[in-house]
């Protein structure tokens, strides 16, 4: 450059890589089960797992552009990023016990039950990334390092903070009332949600990577997303219409509480599921944006998180 010379690109560098099975991974697990079989019209299964998976950023085997660090894969060793290290889920079904002896009240008091699923899980791993080629690389092959923390990300309490506006040029995006000064645009409002109360005071506890003292990016010691919990229930009754023909309703609801589950920063809607509604916040550009919360997750099968309804009649025969 001094030279007043283009830039050299190592273009064999960029066109030549290959992909294999080198990496390495770990998990650990406790896995504690409690099922109660039917008696008194009630019948569960509860599952609760505590658990820890780490890798060298796993991902499928037909993924590229993976390993920042191609001289020592152990430099991203860390948490996975479906590292869910609490998980409870649920279900029961409750057969309503009203009785009546009267032949006429019977049909409408007795076969009346209830059901539901409840899941709660907490955050996964989320890292403050610092950009590409941190630790050298080429221009084909880079892949984003986390930052390393200074203090402990624990400190950092993420969770949903409303009414924040940012400061300093960082996370005023979920400025919920920008300042406008006509007759130039006017800044679009955000959520004023943001992971952090206060994103620029978070945005100061990292720094990068320092090439010739740290082992590890960042991604060794994360923070975490949010975590979620949901309730889907079902009140139906079951009606003899002869000895052998039956007819079952039920409403079922999803989400039956109606609360938001949020996904974790720059995340975008319409998720399939959880694992994919995290990932990692810029601190290398869009600081903006940091923290910023501005979507939920939504099911596969639904065009929005509110509570669905769900009516069904089946006649057994």
């Amino acid at each position: 450059m001094l030279a007043g010379l283009p830039t050299f690109n190592n273009y064999m560098a960029q066109g030549i890589f290959y992909r294999s099975s080198t990496g390495e991974a770990n998990y650990h697990a406790l896995l504690v089960t409690l099922d109660k079989r039917t008696s008194h019209g009630l019948t569960f299964t509860a599952n609760y797992t505590l658990s820890h998976s780490l890798d060298q950023i796993g991902a499928i085997q037909n993924a590229a552009n993976l390993m920042p660090n191609s001289f020592d894969l152990n430099a991203e060793y860390g948490p996975s990023g479906f590292d869910f290290r609490h998980i409870f889920n649920g279900k029961y079904v409750y057969n309503l016990p009203f009785k009546s002896s009267n032949p006429f009240l019977k049909r409408f008091v007795e076969g009346w039950f209830n059901s539901g699923i409840f899941t709660a899980i907490s955050g996964q791993p989320l890292t403050a990334t610092e950009g590409s080629q941190v630790w050298g690389g080429t221009l084909a092959l880079g892949f984003n390092t986390g930052r390393v923390p200074t203090v402990n990300p624990s400190s950092f309490h993420d969770g949903v903070n409303s009414g924040v506006t940012g400061s300093n040029g960082v996370g005023t995006n979920s400025n919920a009332n920008p300042p406008c000064s006509p007759p130039a645009p006017c800044p679009t409002p955000g959520t004023g949600l943001n992971l952090f109360g206060d994103p620029f005071a978070v945005s100061q506890g990292f720094r990068p990577v320092l090439l010739a003292s740290d082992g590890r990016s960042g991604r060794a010691n994360p923070f975490r997303g949010l975590g979620h919990w949901n309730l889907d229930s079902s009140i139906g009754k079951t009606t003899a219409i002869t000895e052998r023909v039956h007819a079952i309703f039920s409403a079922d609801f999803f989400n039956i509480f109606n609360h938001v589950i949020f996904c974790d920063p720059g995340q975008a809607n319409g998720n399939p599921n959880l694992s994919t509604c995290g990932g990692s916040l810029s601190l290398a550009s869009g600081l903006q944006n940091f923290g910023v919360i501005s979507t939920q997750f939504v099911p596969a099968n639904r065009t929005s998180g509110s509570r669905w309804i769900q009516l069904s009649l089946r006649v057994e025969f």
